[in-house]
């Protein structure tokens, strides 16, 4: 089932003013000519059955400044939300994910995995504790299994668990200035930096209410942002992202992010025994890694890896995001997932970009 964002038809038409110049009056015998605002939002889908989310208001450059040196708000359609009640919620929550929920306070947020009796992830949540419920907010596109694992697995508990995701929408602040954000009468959580890599709130509120929100966020000097910019502003800052860069046949350590999402320290959770042996004594057959180009070609997503420059035989890994980084000098950004013979720091790995074979340098997240 899609799930269509109730700001959907109000950013379609979203028109992005572009300040002109009017030196062509001081000079003489300059071009005349004159800007028309105009509708210039794309969407993207995202998954097979998820939702759409913007791609773009108009000007990407725009959009990953604000990221950079102000704040940006991104319509967040693609989250899905498990509201848990009852007097066991955080005691059911904890025994299924690699985090030490129990002790979390109201108004606290955490970053976890959600695995299986096997140790591959189910899902990768952030953990919200409000004053009466703990709430998964999760991609939107497992949301129905994660809900069906969890109930699955409830055996004494006074819990109950609830699908949400067609009454709670989410609205992603992003940028140096978000964490000032306050609006009254609203519900502002953190978002954990672990999952972008970048700073910022998420703002909670009905689908109903959410345009009234988006326009104070607008009034309140913060900018619309698309995908395309907090992707590059993710993939920059090297932040792998769930379904994206791993997904539900990985395991916690080929995700390079056992230290936002993991606890070692705590109590029994299901998949726990492969995840501390894998811990204690083994080393995963991959893992998701960044790729320090040795040029300026960008390998696209979906390439693959090999170990030598002949690029025969089976490739060794594959490229799970890429994009140009601002930040760093516009060199090429890249986070891949590659097999245990080049994981280790200082591999030398090789690419296809068009007809050029590239080079890149492994390095850790």
């Amino acid at each position: 089932m899609t799930f269509p964002s109730p700001l959907h038809y109000k950013l379609e038409s979203y028109e992005r003013a572009i300040e002109t110049s009017d030196m062509h009056e001081q000079r003489v015998g300059a071009a005349i000519g004159s800007y028309e605002s105009k509708p210039m939002t794309e969407f993207l889908g995202w998954g097979e059955d998820g939702c759409f989310v913007v791609a773009t208001t108009g000007v990407v450059e725009l959009e990953y400044a604000a990221i950079q040196k102000a704040s940006g708000a991104f319509d967040a359609p693609c989250r899905g939300t498990i509201e848990l009640t009852g007097p066991d919620r955080l005691e059911c929550i904890g025994r299924l994910t690699t985090q030490k929920v129990n002790e979390m306070k109201e108004g606290e947020a955490l970053l976890a995995f959600i695995t299986s009796r096997k140790g591959t992830i189910v899902a990768d949540v952030i953990v919200r504790v409000c004053k009466d419920a703990v709430l998964l907010d999760v991609d939107i596109n497992v949301v129905q299994q994660l809900c069906d694992h969890i109930t699955s697995y409830v055996v004494m508990e006074e819990v109950e668990i609830v699908n949400r995701t067609d009454s709670i929408h989410w609205i992603w602040c992003v940028g140096p200035q978000a964490k000032d954000i306050s609006l009254e009468g609203v519900d502002v959580h953190p978002l954990p930096t672990g999952l972008l890599g970048i700073v910022g709130v998420a703002i909670m509120d009905s689908p109903e209410n959410v345009h009234s929100v988006w326009e104070r966020l607008m009034h309140s000097d913060v900018h619309p942002i698309g995908w395309y910019a907090l992707n590059m502003a993710r993939v920059e800052r090297h932040a792998p992202l769930f379904l994206i860069d791993f997904d539900t046949n990985n395991l916690p350590h080929e995700t390079s992010l056992l230290s936002s999402r993991v606890r070692f320290d705590k109590g029994c959770y299901l998949g726990q025994e492969v995840i501390a042996r894998m811990e204690s004594l083994g080393k995963p057959k991959q893992q998701v890694v960044q790729i320090q180009m040795q040029s300026d070609d960008l390998p696209v997503s979906g390439a693959q890896i090999w170990i030598d420059n002949t690029t025969n035989g089976t490739p060794v890994g594959v490229v799970t995001s890429s994009a140009m980084s601002p930040m760093g000098g516009a060199v090429p950004a890249v986070i891949a997932m590659v097999g245990k013979k080049c994981y280790a720091q200082g591999a030398r790995v090789f690419m296809h970009v068009g007809t050029n074979v590239v080079e890149g340098i492994v390095q850790p997240l």
